[in-house]
């Protein structure tokens, strides 16, 4: 195999495994601490006082949304790095043999 096209293979890889779980991750996080400072937000209310349910739910909606940017982004990784896989092994077994 020619060190170019390992290389494509290497990377394809490592994109495929851990652009998803980088996205997952993210997510998560986002997820985490958006929950986090909406529920600061509420214990934050003076007692006898409701707290402002509107203020709350824009902030988890935002949160939500934003949550889903590195997802989106993880998935797109991972499905860049499996077109390069498949590119590589197409390419090391479809060559011919005086290409080089």
């Amino acid at each position: 195999m020619k060190t170019k096209t390992r290389k494509l293979l290497i990377t394809g890889v490592a994109l495929t495994i851990f652009g998803p779980v980088l996205g997952y991750v993210l997510f998560f996080v986002g997820m985490f601490y958006g929950l986090a400072t909406t529920s600061r937000a509420v214990q934050s209310t003076p007692p006898g006082t409701f707290p402002d349910v509107g203020h709350t739910m824009v902030h988890m909606f935002m949160w939500l949304f934003m949550g889903f940017g590195p997802l989106l982004l993880g998935l797109l990784a991972g499905a860049s790095g499996f077109f390069l896989i498949i590119y590589s092994l197409i390419t090391h077994f479809c060559r011919t043999e005086d290409a080089g």
